[in-house]
């Protein structure tokens, strides 16, 4: 799967479907404006595959020439806000109006990078490059591209981490291995039969809580735990490193 297909999905209609993280829009101020500012930005195109890259500069013939041809293009329609696309291979006006039928203009335009505040942590590094991986757009280009566009661009890096945290498989939490003294077969009332034995580092009379989950040596499964293993066994790190606090 393309990235661009990824982000947008084929097109039905014959014609190149326009992938817009282009819909993070945001009001410019006093202008009413919507903005929509593309992270990356790319068109499935079946003649190759999709790249994102640094938006060269429009070759203007005429804004409006059928002829004039650009990476990037705010389109125009009668109903609604004005779109912000980008097109690989770059696209000609024309191109941009067959492709949008209910356009009434379009023209080409050179994007504004906002730089991003911080340099990319790895966490957010690492995340990208397993989503590229999920996505299977794994190639070293690739990879280099999108994290050169995320290093610059403050609205890329954005748009990738969320796309890593949306689709990104989450591991499971870890099964919590710990036991209350309530299922400990050593309480006994609301003494521990293992502190009055000696096998466990406490007071003979020690009163646990009963509620509080831990680990402990002196641990004893009660008729309901279905691990029969006892806590010496259970945790032996717990022998072999002689930690007992806040263990009993």
């Amino acid at each position: 799967m393309s990235l661009a297909n990824l982000i947008r999905g084929k097109s039905n209609t014959g014609k190149p479907a326009t992938a817009t993280p282009a819909t993070f829009a945001t009001q410019e101020a006093g202008t009413g404006r919507t903005v929509a500012t593309v992270a990356t930005v790319a068109v499935a195109n079946p003649r190759k595959p999709i790249r994102e890259h640094i938006p060269a500069p429009p070759e203007k013939i005429g804004a409006t020439h059928t002829a004039t041809v650009s990476d990037w293009w705010l389109i125009h329609f009668a109903d609604r806000e004005p779109l912000e696309a980008c097109y690989c291979p770059p696209a000609t006006y024309a191109d941009v109006l067959v492709w949008h039928p209910d356009a009434v203009a379009a023209e080409p335009f050179t994007p504004t990078i906002t730089q991003p505040s911080a340099p990319m942590t790895a966490e957010d590094e690492d995340a990208i490059r397993a989503w590229l991986v999920l996505i299977e757009e794994a190639g070293p280009a690739m990879i280099a591209e999108v994290l050169s566009h995320c290093q610059r661009d403050a609205d890329a890096r954005a748009y990738f981490v969320k796309q890593a945290a949306m689709e990104l498989p989450h591991p499971a939490p870890p099964r919590d291995d710990r036991r209350t003294c309530i299922q400990c077969a050593n309480l006994i009332g609301r003494r521990c039969q293992a502190a009055k034995r000696g096998e466990i580092v406490a007071s003979r009379e020690y009163e646990p809580i009963r509620d509080l989950p831990r680990r402990c040596e002196g641990y004893a499964p009660g008729a309901d735990d279905q691990d029969r293993r006892h806590g010496r066994e259970r945790w032996p790190a717990l022998i072999q490193q002689g930690d007992d606090d806040g263990d009993h």
